[in-house]
Formats: C-alpha cells, structure tokens, sequence
C-alpha cells in the first residue's frame, strides 16, 4: 500500500467502520474453541472471544471481545483509572485479521474440525490510533479487512468499536512463517 492509501484509509477508519455487512456476509457463531483453531494464542493471550460475522467478498471479519474487569492488567495500568493497554487493543484488532486470513487464503466461512493456526510475526504497525479508551467490562466489535497479501507477507486494517464508536484503528502488516 502506499502511504496516500494508507493515509486516506486511516482518515476513513478513525470516523465510520471499516465495513458494514452486506447480502454477501455470513452471519456465524464460532466461540473460543473454533477461535482456538484458527488461532497459536491461549489464555491469558487469546483475545477473539468469538467470530460473529465472515465476508469473503471485501474480505472483512467481525468478532467480538469483552474486557474482563478482573483482568491484572488493571491493577497497574492505571491504579485508580484503569484503562486497557493500547498494545493489547492492536493484539486484539491483530488475531482477527489472523482469523480473516484462515477464511480468506480458503475461500470459505467454514472451519475445518483438524484446523491449523497460520504462523505468523508481526512485521510492521504502518498506523495505530488510539480514539476512545477502553474500559474494563467494554464488551467490543473487532472488524477486520484484508488489504493486501501475497505468499510472504499480509496487511491488515482492523477496528475496536464500542456500539458504533470507534475506540481503535490501524493498518499492519505480518510476514507469514513457511511451515
């Protein structure tokens, strides 16, 4: 992408959703345990409580995280106004561009019941931007586009929202592990 794409994309993605659904998405219920299929992360890191919604045709995913408020997280950040972590909101807006990339690289909204994670490592934060704080109990939207991929690499644009607002965005980029 280049960064007047990037630019726009980021000017769009901090005022309306990446996406909204459309006759072609799929409505789902996949919980922790198909996540876990598609996902390396296990508690305390796995942060897609479950998968609500899957487009194949923009690509776009949308899951859902609640923030649990006795996470120990909140214990230091911040005492006495505790505030979620902005690296484990692009964690979170992260493993479902993950998740959208299983549905993606398949052409399908299933998941296989002998469903390997795909490896990957973060590569690049192109923009992250951080417009609402959230909050311990927030129950959130994550939304995820795939922007571009090729055998080596994927970029990712991803948004937390809190009913319609949006609390996050940002655009990154992850290098996919040869297995």
């Amino acid at each position: 992408m280049s960064p007047e794409e990037i630019s726009a994309l980021t000017r769009a993605g901090k005022k309306r959703r990446l996406w909204t659904p459309t006759e072609q998405t799929v409505t789902v219920d996949y919980g922790r345990d198909v996540v876990q299929r598609l996902l390396p992360h296990r508690d305390p890191m796995l942060f897609v409580d479950r998968i609500t919604a899957i487009d194949r045709t923009i690509p776009g995913l949308a899951a859902t995280r609640r923030i649990d408020p006795n996470d120990p997280v909140f214990v230091g950040h911040f005492p006495g106004f505790p505030i979620y972590p902005g690296v484990l909101e692009l964690e979170t807006m992260g493993q479902a561009g993950i998740c959208l990339a299983h549905f993606a690289n398949r052409g399908t909204d299933l998941v296989a019941p002998d469903a390997k994670p795909t490896d990957v490592r973060a590569l690049k934060i192109h923009t992250a931007l951080f417009l609402a704080e959230v909050l311990p109990g927030d129950e959130l939207t994550i939304l995820a586009t795939l922007l571009d991929a090729n055998d080596q690499t994927a970029i990712c644009a991803g948004q937390l929202l809190k009913g319609e607002a949006v609390t996050a965005f940002a655009i990154m980029e992850v290098y996919l592990v040869e297995g």
